[in-house]
């Protein structure tokens, strides 16, 4: 049983975490947790003609790490072990091929993500993983 756990950094991804935590903790066999950020694709024309590619895939590897920071912590402190992975691309499409690449049984998500017009992109994500989803979504708010 694999779970996957899209997560951004905000407050309603961790909370998703927690409640990931929580449900782990009342199974028999404890799930494999997989930790998913997104990174929006920045390398776009204008951007390759002021930085090398290897100064944006820092960049984003960096902003990745730093989503996945308090995740990773809570998992740590609760001692259940996961693999985390970084992505670029459009965060609902992103988390629909990762899932069906690794073959997870649930997605565990946040109904929000991020403040102001992120958090508008990121809860039509939810709805949209929820919409597309091959297998069974959970959205915590």
């Amino acid at each position: 049983m694999k779970w996957l756990i899209p997560v951004d950094g905000s407050a309603q991804s961790l909370h998703a975490v927690e409640q990931a935590i929580l449900l782990a903790a009342t199974m028999k066999q404890v799930p494999q947790l997989r930790l998913l950020n997104v990174q929006w694709n920045v390398a776009t024309v204008n951007v390759k003609l002021l930085f090398d590619q290897q100064v944006i895939d820092d960049y984003q590897r960096e902003q990745g790490l730093q989503a996945l920071q308090s995740a990773r912590a809570l998992l740590d402190a609760a001692q259940l072990p996961y693999q985390y992975h970084i992505s670029i691309g459009r965060p609902a499409e992103a988390i629909l091929q990762y899932a069906t690449a690794q073959e997870v049984s649930l997605i565990l998500m946040g109904a929000q993500g991020k403040e102001g017009l992120a958090q508008w992109l990121i809860g039509s994500v939810a709805e949209r993983v929820l919409r597309l989803s091959a297998v069974p979504v959970m959205v915590v708010r």
